[in-house]
């Protein structure tokens, strides 16, 4: 009679030495027939058309700004000029301008009310790094909250579908000069834009927009709800109340004088 641990044993073995000739199957992933017929740069095309008449706007609203867990709520209003005026105000309970920042193009401005502290430099690569803590820049924030995505000039383009995923990936890549890989998350209909991510050098995340709520303004749809986030434990959140598109906004209101 054969032990029972020996049986054991010579199961075991068979067992191991079965599943070590066994090859996993490859799993392959069969895309719709829109997305495997669909053609990057038709989609670039598509998105640099979105709200492309829209040359200014003015809005008020709400900012949810976290840090490290750490919440602060105040009022804030803004206002813009394509390509890259922009001007932005966060306002006391009594509306009165707590600081500002402005950028007409050549000249950045940042104004502190409450400490009596004014700033200004000349540059043509303007952030709001110093104002929200994150650096995404003048442009591609007018563009954001101008309902347009901030595409990379002459980047190569591909389109993928995750596995089991309900949206698509557009990567825009940039490698000479200043490195940059932008990620645009597509619905299935590969036209609605729910999340935007720019990637600067050795692929090192700069900042992410998710956009959380659109209304239609006319001919124009614009976030009335968008987060914007980085990897250092900063979160923002914009919720406007009203938005103004076409709103007149003179030179003037781009430039920022120093208080007295």
């Amino acid at each position: 009679m054969i032990p029972k641990r020996s049986v054991a044993c010579c199961v075991l073995i068979l067992v191991l030495w079965g599943c070590a000739g066994l090859k996993k199957p490859e799993l392959h992933h069969k895309l719709p027939a829109h997305v495997a017929a669909a053609d990057p740069e038709t989609i670039v095309d598509r998105l640099e058309r979105i709200n492309q008449d829209l040359s200014s706007l003015k809005g008020i609203g709400r900012i949810k700004i976290w840090k490290f867990n750490k919440l602060q709520s105040t009022r804030m209003a803004w206002a813009g000029y394509r390509p890259e005026k922009l001007r932005l105000e966060i306002l006391g309970i009594t509306g009165r301008p707590l600081s500002s920042v402005a950028f007409d193009g050549k000249r950045l401005y940042l104004s502190l009310h409450a400490e009596n502290q004014f700033y200004q430099r000349q540059t043509r690569h303007a952030d709001l790094r110093r104002f929200i803590s994150i650096p995404i820049s003048i442009p591609d924030t007018l563009a954001i909250l101008s309902g347009r995505v901030p595409l990379l000039a002459n980047a190569s383009a591909s389109l993928e579908m995750p596995p089991l995923q309900d949206h698509c990936i557009l990567t825009l890549k940039k490698n000479w000069f200043k490195k940059r890989t932008a990620k645009i998350y597509l619905g299935a209909d590969l036209r609605t834009v729910r999340q935007y991510e720019l990637y600067g050098a050795e692929d090192k995340l700069r900042y992410r927009v998710e956009y959380l709520q659109r209304k239609q303004y006319g001919a124009y749809q614009l976030p009335v709800a968008l987060q914007i986030s980085d990897d250092q434990h900063t979160r923002i959140q914009i919720e406007a109340d009203r938005i103004w598109p076409d709103a007149d906004v003179p030179s003037e209101m781009f430039v920022l004088k120093p208080p007295g």
